[in-house]
């Protein structure tokens, strides 16, 4: 495992001074330069220049092979610190082994009533119930259509034209005739 300090262990290889100052070594370790040169520093963009003079390129071809190790370095760095940690250093922590699971909390509230579910299937039927209690006695139906005339019978029974038995009001009904009218008795059972 690695550790990392502070602050880096060099200092810069220049900072800006003043206009045509010479160069020097500042009580902070630091190289001041003239103004001038550190803007000159600061505009390059092309070290094609180095490798296209042979002498400059004699000269210092292992200084540009350690900045071109260097520069990989930072590069791998700077791709691991970002895939490690991300972007913010805010939130950037490294993770230590996974901790033992802690105790259970205490149990919560009851949570809120669900909503009502739908109905169930009905259910199969029932046992057939008891008889029930016998209805009250419908009203009379009407007389039957009247009946063919029977045989002349007895003399004391000539005057009557018709005996019917109606089921329904459980009467017997007598027809007589009486001078051209007829006349009708109904008789209930006794009691």
């Amino acid at each position: 495992m690695a550790g990392i300090n502070d602050n880096i262990r060099g200092k810069k290889l220049f900072k800006e001074g003043s206009s045509g100052a010479l160069a020097s070594k500042g009580n902070d370790g630091e190289i001041t330069i003239s103004k001038e040169k550190s803007d000159e520093l600061t505009a390059l963009t092309d070290i094609s220049d180095v490798f296209n003079d042979d002498g400059l390129y004699q000269s210092n071809k292992f200084l540009l092979k350690q900045v071109e190790d260097l520069r990989a370095d930072v590069e791998e760095l700077h791709a691991f610190i970002k895939d490690a940690f991300g972007k913010d250093s805010s939130s950037a922590a490294s993770q230590g082994a996974k901790g033992d699971t802690g105790a259970q909390g205490p149990k919560g509230d009851t949570g809120a009533q669900g909503p009502a579910g739908s109905n169930g299937t009905n259910g199969s039927d029932g046992a057939k119930g008891d008889k029930g209690d016998t209805g009250a006695a419908g009203s009379d139906g009407s007389d039957g259509a009247k009946g063919d005339k029977g045989d002349a019978g007895n003399s004391h029974l000539k005057s009557v034209d018709s005996i019917v038995f109606n089921t329904k009001s459980k009467t017997v009904n007598i027809v007589l005739l009486e001078g051209g009218d007829e006349v009708t008795y109904k008789l209930t059972p006794a009691k």
